[in-house]
């Protein structure tokens, strides 16, 4: 595989480039939510693997996180909702939470129990989107997640509760919760719980959503192509912070008229879905996930009037 070999038309990895693909991925999600059919486009590398949508609250996973997690336990106390972000972040699937249940309570072994026995039975207990960390445990993965990780979450929830509730300020607990084990190095982890945590009201009015993101790894690298840097170069958190900021600034300005509204994450997310996208592209890997399209999605019906949006 080698570049030039995809037909598609997005320029190479460039500021211009990554509007470009964000654009394409918009598309391609109207186009599949207007019930047209398969592909949803005519760039082959987004019909052919998995790439997140531009907004993460489009996504299957978050839209029933919303409606049967976060959405009717928005009134219990903050240092719970946060530790129940992170703990529905952690494992991913919302077959494992649903079978848990959101909790007001934290029993560690109940956690594992369930994990164990529905690996046993081969059902799904942890995402594949993500790389765990197991903090040197050697036993199963749940153990590490739910003692050494969400354990002491528990017990710094009620910290991190009065640090977000009297500054709103996600920045800084984002700040507080990378000093815990399984939420520091790139702030991975903490982002993604504490992007739900601003869903909810305990962050709702977090005064920095627009000025503020930490960048994951996935991001780094994307942001290292846009810029023509080595793609693992490291860069100093201030100076990533700042050209994120940039794109956002621009894509409002550019951006066609069909995209959502955009908040800071969004371009940090998609930063690390563009990398994975150049990664096919320039023949240097490809995603662990591919797309399979349902069973329906190459009928024979007339497609919707969003198909001309295919590009």
């Amino acid at each position: 595989m080698h570049e030039g070999k995809f037909p598609h038309q997005l320029k190479a990895s460039s500021v211009e480039g990554f509007f470009e693909f964000m654009t394409k991925r918009e598309q391609l999600r109207i186009v599949k939510e207007a019930d047209s059919p398969w592909p949803w486009s005519t760039d082959p590398i987004l019909n052919e693997y998995k790439f997140t949508n531009v907004k993460r609250e489009d996504d299957r996973t978050t839209r029933w996180m919303r409606a049967n997690w976060t959405g009717p336990h928005g009134n219990r106390p903050a240092g719970e909702i946060i530790f129940n972000c992170a703990l529905f972040r952690y494992f991913g699937t919302t077959e494992f939470a649903e079978a848990l249940g959101w909790q007001e309570t934290w029993s560690p072994d109940l956690c594992v129990a369930l994990a164990k026995e529905r690996s046993a039975n081969g059902l799904r207990v942890f995402t594949g989107a993500y790389i765990i960390p197991t903090l040197g445990h050697r036993g199963p993965k749940s153990e590490a997640v739910a003692f050494l990780i969400l354990t002491p979450l528990w017990a710094a929830r009620e910290r991190l509760a009065s640090i977000a509730m009297s500054t709103q300020s996600w920045e800084q607990v984002a700040a507080e919760m990378r000093t815990l084990p399984g939420f520091g190095g790139t702030g991975f982890m903490t982002k993604e719980a504490l992007q739900d945590v601003m869903q909810t009201p305990v962050l709702s009015g977090a005064i920095d959503r627009n000025s503020w993101c930490p960048a994951g790894p996935g991001a780094r690298r994307g942001l290292n192509r846009i810029y023509q840097r080595p793609v693992e170069q490291h860069v100093r958190e201030a100076q990533l912070l700042k050209e994120i900021m940039e794109l956002f600034d621009k894509a409002n300005s550019v951006m066609p008229g069909f995209m959502p509204a955009l908040e800071l994450h969004d371009i940090q997310f998609q930063l690390c879905e563009y990398d994975k996208y150049e990664r096919v592209r320039l023949g240097q890997g490809r995603p662990k996930a591919r797309y399979h399209p349902g069973k329906n999605s190459e009928c024979s019906r007339e497609p919707r009037p969003a198909q001309q949006l295919l590009l």
